[in-house]
C-alpha cells in the first residue's frame, strides 16, 4: 500500500497536473489529495465519457491529463475512448478501479460482471494497461512505462487499481460553493416557420466570418464538421468524427487550458441532448472564453432525418439555469451574426441557440485530411497562445 502523495508527486514530476473523472471509494485518497493541493487542477466531470473528452481537450491544448473512474463507468467512456482518444491519438493516463475484481472479497452485485470483464474490455479497445503500483519502489517503474507509452504511441494507457493499493487520505479543504439562486425570465426569439429557416451552411458561413483566425473552432460530428470543412478548411478548426456529444467537453478542456483564446463549440441538437450534463460543468467553472453555439434543426440529419425532441426544449433557459453568463436565441441570420459579434467581445461563457432547417448544400464530401493531421495542426496553432 502506498500514500497518495507518493504517487501524485511523481505524476507532477512528469507534468501530469490536470485530473478529472468521477468518484469511487478506491479513488478517494487520490481525489482528496488533488483537491487539497493547489499544484493540481481537478474537474469533477458529470460522467466518465465527459471526463475523457475534457481531458482530451486539455491535452490537445498542451496539458498532461489523468482521468480517474471506477470500472463500472468504463461503459460510459467506451465511445470517447474509441472514437475520440483513439482516432485523434490523444495520450491520456487512465486510472480505472477494479471493483468486483475476481478472487477478491465479494463486492456489490452491480460490479460482478464488469469486474470479470474489465481487463478484457481494455484489451478489446486496444488500451495498454498495467497494475496500479501498491509498493513505493514500484511507482517510478510503472509511471515510466506509462509515460514512455504515451509519448511513443499518443494513445491512452490505463492503470488498474485494486481496493487496497492506496492508504486512506481525508479531505482537508472545506470549500463550500455558494448556493446558486436566481430569478429570470427567458424569451425565445424564434419567428420563422420551419421551411423558411436558414440552413446550416448559411449559419456556418457567418461563424466563419465572425471568428476569423483568432480563435479555435470545434465542430460536432456529422454534417456540421463536413460542411465547415468544405466552406473553408482552416488550421484552427477541429472536426469531430464520432464521439457524439463530446464537442462541448472537448472545447471546455481547451478553454480552461488556453484562457486567452476564444473557443467556439458548434453543437447539434441531438449531440447536445446526448451529453447535456457538460453544460453544468461549464456553468460551474465559468470559462470566460467559451462560446457554445447550438445549430438546431430538430433532426438527426446525417443518419436519415429522424426527429429529436429539441422542438419542445428551451435550451437557452437550460443554459441560464446551468449558469451560463449570456444566452441568445434566434432564427434570423442578422440576429445570429449580432449575437456572435457580441459574444466575441464580452466575457462568457455564452450560449447561442440558432434554429435552422434540415438540408445540405449540394453533394457533401468528407474531409481528406485525417483526424490526426487535424489535431496536429491545431496543436501547432494553439501553441501560439
Amino acid at each position: 500500500m502506498i500514500k497518495a502523495s507518493e504517487f501524485l508527486n511523481q505524476c507532477l514530476e512528469r507534468g501530469f497536473n490536470f485530473f478529472t473523472g468521477t468518484p469511487c471509494s478506491y479513488l478517494k485518497p487520490l481525489i482528496n489529495y488533488v483537491i487539497d493541493h493547489k499544484e493540481f487542477n481537478f474537474i469533477d466531470a458529470t460522467n466518465e465519457g465527459d471526463a475523457v473528452a475534457i481531458a482530451s481537450g486539455v491535452t490537445i491544448a498542451g496539458g498532461r491529463s489523468v482521468v480517474m473512474f471506477q470500472n463500472s463507468g468504463l461503459g460510459n467512456a467506451v465511445n470517447p475512448l474509441t472514437s475520440l482518444a483513439y482516432i485523434f491519438h490523444v495520450p491520456l493516463l487512465l486510472i480505472v478501479t477494479h471493483r468486483g475484481e475476481p478472487g477478491e472479497e465479494k463486492d456489490e452485485p452491480q460490479h460482478e460482471l464488469m469486474g470479470a470483464i474489465t481487463i478484457k474490455m481494455l484489451e478489446t479497445m486496444q488500451i495498454s494497461w498495467a497494475h496500479f503500483p501498491n509498493q513505493v519502489n514500484e511507482i517510478e517503474k510503472v509511471l515510466n512505462t506509462a509515460d514512455e507509452y504515451l509519448k511513443r504511441e499518443s494513445k491512452p494507457f490505463a492503470l488498474v487499481m485494486s481496493k487496497k493499493d492506496v492508504e486512506s487520505y481525508s479531505l482537508q479543504s472545506s470549500k463550500v460553493k455558494q448556493s446558486f439562486h436566481c430569478k429570470f425570465s427567458q424569451e425565445e426569439h424564434f419567428t420563422l416557420p420551419y421551411n423558411q429557416r436558414h440552413t446550416r451552411n448559411e449559419a456556418l458561413k457567418i461563424v466563419n466570418k465572425v471568428t476569423g483566425k483568432g480563435a479555435a473552432i470545434i465542430a460536432t460530428t456529422g454534417y456540421t464538421g463536413r460542411e465547415l470543412y468544405e466552406i473553408d478548411d482552416r488550421e484552427n478548426q477541429l472536426y469531430m468524427v464520432g464521439s457524439m456529444g463530446c464537442a462541448l467537453p472537448l472545447g471546455f478542456g481547451m478553454a480552461i487550458t488556453k484562457p486567452k483564446l476564444k473557443i467556439y463549440v458548434i453543437d447539434g441538437d441531438g449531440a447536445l441532448l446526448m451529453r447535456t450534463g457538460t453544460m453544468a460543468t461549464v456553468g460551474a467553472h465559468q470559462p470566460e472564453n467559451l462560446i457554445h453555439i447550438l445549430l438546431d434543426n430538430e433532426v438527426h440529419e446525417s443518419t436519415g432525418g429522424q426527429g429529436t425532441v429539441s422542438g419542445g426544449v428551451s435550451f437557452s433557459t437550460i443554459a441560464k439555469g446551468f449558469g451560463y453568463r449570456h444566452t441568445f436565441s434566434s432564427d434570423t441570420l442578422e440576429e445570429f451574426e449580432d449575437s456572435l459579434n457580441l459574444a466575441s467581445s464580452q466575457s462568457g461563457p455564452t450560449f447561442i441557440h440558432f434554429k435552422i432547417q434540415k438540408g445540405i448544400s449540394g453533394k457533401l464530401g468528407r474531409p481528406v485530411i485525417t483526424p490526426v493531421q487535424v489535431k496536429e495542426r491545431l496543436i501547432q496553432y494553439l501553441n501560439k497562445f
